[in-house]
């Protein structure tokens, strides 16, 4: 497939989504109205972008895109640098360790921060290897209150499909205990 300057600018703005963490990477689906759906389809044919979607406890599922794999080695092969914004100045420390959690529940949030930054699994904690380590009933726990959300990816490119990732509020949290940099 040969890429066209369409295809590029709609590859730079799902790449300029990536390191949001508010929506973990994924360009969300509402924002690609601009672009041409057959676009988006070439693309997901080809294999140069994933589509995920995050099941939050609230029920507000963000599904969007995120480029994959071989895309982002080719846009760092070529040197090609997208800015994101200080998100880091807008985020400010304002909760307080929840009273619910055990020993055991942090161990778990501290497990999915450091397995979502393994570039094998893609920024999730994948759910097998949660599920050998926790109980479901922690791991419900964690996505009742609203520390961890399911997400869910597709593409010929994905080893894993569904796993956990870290919300806001939880990084946070962990940042403020002193268990996470």
């Amino acid at each position: 497939m040969v890429l066209t300057e369409r295809h590029m600018l709609l590859l730079k703005h799902i790449r300029s989504y990536s390191k949001i963490d508010r929506y973990h990477g994924l360009l969300p689906k509402r924002e690609t109205y601009l672009y041409d759906p057959e676009l988006i389809s070439e693309l997901l044919k080809s294999g140069l972008i994933d589509e995920g979607s995050i099941c939050t406890s609230c029920g507000n599922n963000l599904e969007g895109y995120r480029v994959s794999r071989k895309v982002e080695k080719e846009f760092d092969r070529f040197g090609e640098e997208i800015k994101d914004k200080d998100w880091e100045t807008f985020c400010g420390i304002d909760i307080e360790i929840n009273e619910i959690l055990d020993k055991v529940h942090v161990r778990a949030l501290i497990d999915v921060f450091h397995l979502s930054r393994i570039s094998l699994f893609r920024g999730i904690a994948p759910k097998s290897i949660m599920q050998e380590s926790f109980t479901a009933d922690i791991l419900n726990v964690l996505l009742d209150v609203g520390y961890i959300n399911k997400i869910s990816l597709k593409g010929p490119a994905i080893l894993y499909e569904s796993g956990f990732v870290l919300t806001d509020r939880a990084s946070r949290m962990l940042k403020q205990a002193g268990y996470v940099k």
